[in-house]
């Protein structure tokens, strides 16, 4: 596909992302839903696919236009985690813009996804925080170093997973009463630093 071809309807889309990815989609949907004052409508496109298939997902996307991601949302299902890349088609084009969220269930024993940097370069801050929060295996991954986690947090557990034990350990639980020091932060700090030595 090329520039001078868009924008495409939500049919035209569902056309060329079926006939690209056929049997490897495992659930297809389009919603239009009216937004705001002005009652002009989003379009959305939610679409499934393989595992195996995800990278192909991903260039037939990019073969439209070349995508906007916005995130990658993720979350611990039970048996699999299922990632959700958010990308937006037909860019340019006032009202037509199209949101295509492409999901991809990763089961617990196989939590690996190949990196889509090398399609979408802006996917790396989106790839880096499924790793660090839910243990996703980014598979050549450009950089994998930690973002957000402190790196004295322990690397095999992962915060948005809902298997982790221990993770209560780690927590502050909201309903137990907070101990209290009579001494100032500072005066503390300097105290168990002093310790320390």
């Amino acid at each position: 596909m090329n520039r001078k071809e868009l924008p495409l309807n939500l049919d035209e889309l569902e056309e060329y992302l079926t006939e690209e990815l056929g049997d490897d989609i495992k659930e297809f949907r389009t919603e239009e839903i009216e937004k705001g004052l002005s009652k002009k409508y989003m379009k959305l496109i939610w679409m499934r696919v393989i595992k195996d298939s995800f990278r192909d997902a991903v260039k037939a996307i990019a073969d439209i236009q070349t995508p906007h991601l916005s995130v990658a949302s993720g979350s611990d299902k039970g048996d699999f985690v299922e990632l959700i890349y958010h990308f937006m088609v037909n860019y340019g084009f006032a009202e037509q813009e199209t949101a295509i969220n492409l999901k991809v269930h990763l089961p617990k024993d196989d939590l690996a996804i190949p990196t889509i940097t090398d399609i979408v370069p802006g996917a790396i801050t989106t790839e880096r925080e499924k790793q660090e929060f839910l243990g996703i295996d980014v598979k050549d991954i450009p950089d994998d170093r930690r973002m957000w986690l402190d790196e004295n947090y322990p690397e095999d557990k992962y915060p948005w997973r809902w298997d982790e034990d221990g993770m209560e350990d780690m927590s502050r639980h909201v309903h137990e009463k907070e101990q209290t020091f009579e001494e100032p932060v500072s005066e503390r700090v300097k105290k168990e630093e002093k310790d320390g030595e």
